[in-house]
């Protein structure tokens, strides 16, 4: 009988052991995921996210936008914009046929949900395919003004281009998650 046990307790004390090792490596492989991750949010490669030229020329060929909701005075799309200061969120968008590129931040819930509830506006936002959040069950999917369009990631990913304008030279791994446009329209 002491035999069986012993048996026993080798094999738990292995299994426990592999499980630490299992655990250990899992735990590099989130890190490792973490740091590469390609986030805009803290990214120290670009200090202003831009919208892919491709993809800009087409939707303001468009809406011909009246503002740029989510810009920096380096960055701006249109003659009229609002910055991190002047902060879109605290502004009125009524009348208006507005492009929104928020950050891949947490604000992005806040810039949906403010485009939902502003009544006489064309808002049109370019945002992550993030279909698993609560702003897109609450404010995006099943709202009858509201289309969307989930983009086709290139081959080499989307190319936001350069802080200073130019374009970035095609060689690096461009942003490789999914993007959707979300056209919400409240005009009356």
């Amino acid at each position: 009988m002491d035999n069986w046990h012993e048996r026993a307790d080798a094999l738990h004390k292995r299994i426990k052991d592999e499980l630490e090792i299992m655990q250990k490596k899992y735990s590099e492989n989130i890190m490792n995921i973490k740091k590469n991750t390609l986030s805009f949010s803290c990214s120290k490669k670009m200090k202003w996210l831009r919208t892919p030229p491709k993809i800009w020329e087409r939707l303001n060929n468009e809406y011909d936008f009246t503002i740029d909701l989510c810009a920096s005075n380096e960055n701006h799309l249109c003659d009229r914009y609002y910055t991190k200061d002047t902060n879109a969120l605290e502004q009125d968008w009524s009348n208006e046929v507005a492009y929104l590129h928020p950050l891949f931040d947490s604000k992005i819930g806040k810039f949906v949900e403010k485009a939902f509830h502003t009544k006489d506006s064309l808002i049109v936002m370019l945002l992550p395919a993030s279909t698993h959040t609560k702003y897109f069950h609450e404010w995006i999917y099943h709202n009858d003004n509201c289309e969307i369009e989930f983009l086709r990631k290139p081959k080499r990913g989307f190319r936001f281009g350069k802080d200073d304008g130019s374009v970035d030279d095609g060689k690096s791994l461009g942003y490789i998650k999914s993007l959707m446009i979300v056209v919400m329209d409240n005009r009356s």
